[in-house]
């Protein structure tokens, strides 16, 4: 007997129980009679719709009811915390007086600090952020932050949770050599902390890809991001018990159809290989669109078992996650509305050049 029509590869969220070989071998796609496939979706922000079991009838059918697994309308985003997810402020200082040469002046400690991006922790010395996140002048060449201007925030999973968080300071900051300010090609910074992460339940490093390079065979992801308030979370100190993450599923787009979106918009751009598109999914909880800073993607790594995903801010212990992408750019303030596109630099195309200088 066949599979039931719709049944997709685990990495879509819906695993199967493995079938017992003494049965014998039979063709790719058939299953003996009476084997019993079990479903669960790969993720809490997922809803499971149809049969959790189905078997092989002698009619040559499935028991029960189609599977499938969607972003559940009752899923709590905002809750959902991931222990690699850090928030990277900069003094607004150096954000707004660039190239004046005062950038690490001692005078400017008081000065507020801004909310900018979420980076991903991949090592206890190594934070992945998206490049122009810390350009504070882009005219020509750019400008730089100063990494005493950097500031590393560990550990923000809901409000009021002061005594948990880690706040680290950043040694040095290498940006990929190939990073384009203009097209945003190669849109990749490893920051360097001056002391290691010390991990916990709420601090942990997420997986680089398998591999280098090669086809990206996920179609969906689970973006995260720091909500921005109308203030830009601009204060003399991090207001680091009232950030909170926006959680959503993403999936992943055609180029050529990215490219047709933003040239129909009057912003003509090139997708380059370094780059992917996603969109947020159409079932997402609608809500109104906030100031979201720039994201990172993760998905279930295809080498391991999908399970039940995060509860409670922490990682399933079953499932490995992978570092997919960091959301590089695309509509602004309406980049989080439904049917457009985001744009995101590709991390399996950097992989070694990361593992490199990340030690």
């Amino acid at each position: 007997d066949s599979l039931p029509p719709g049944m997709d590869p685990p990495s879509s969220g819906k695993l199967p129980s493995t079938q017992d070989p003494t049965l014998g071998e039979l063709p790719r796609g058939f299953h003996h009679l009476y084997t019993s496939i079990e479903y669960e979706c790969a993720s809490s922000l997922y809803q499971h719709y149809g049969s959790p079991r189905r078997t092989c009838l002698k009619t040559g059918r499935w028991s029960g009811r189609h599977v499938s697994c969607s972003p559940g309308e009752g899923s709590n985003h905002t809750e959902i915390g991931w222990p690699w997810h850090a928030a990277i402020y900069l003094r607004s200082h150096s954000i707004h007086s660039a190239g004046s040469g005062l950038q690490g002046a001692p005078e400017e400690a008081s000065s507020p600090w801004q909310l900018v991006c979420s980076g991903a922790l991949v090592t206890q010395l190594s934070v992945l952020v998206a490049a122009h996140c810390l350009v504070v002048a882009g005219v020509g060449k750019p400008q730089w932050v100063d990494p005493v201007n950097i500031k590393v925030v560990m550990g923000i999973h809901s409000p009021g949770q002061m005594r948990t968080l880690k706040q680290l300071q950043v040694s040095t900051v290498l940006v990929h050599p190939s990073f384009d300010p203009v097209t945003l090609d190669s849109d990749l910074a490893i920051m360097k902390l001056l002391y290691k992460a010390k991990i916990s339940e709420r601090v942990l490093p997420v997986c680089l890809p398998k591999m280098q390079g090669g086809e990206v065979t996920a179609t969906q992801g689970y973006a995260t991001g720091w909500l921005l308030a109308s203030d830009s979370r601009s204060s003399s100190k991090p207001s680091l018990d009232a950030e909170t993450a926006q959680t959503g599923v993403v999936e992943l787009g055609d180029v050529v159809q990215c490219e047709r979106q933003f040239s129909q918009s009057g912003a003509p751009v090139t997708i380059t290989d370094n780059m992917l598109c996603a969109m947020r999914h159409p079932l997402n909880p609608t809500k109104p669109c906030p100031t979201v800073s720039a994201g990172i993607t993760i998905i279930p790594s295809p080498a391991t078992k999908p399970s039940s995903g995060p509860s409670e801010g922490q990682g399933d212990d079953s499932v490995v996650w992978e570092l997919l992408a960091l959301e590089s750019w695309g509509y602004e303030k309406w980049n989080c509305g439904p049917g457009l596109y985001t744009v995101h630099t590709r991390i399996n195309n950097f992989k070694d050049w990361i593992q490199k200088n990340m030690k």
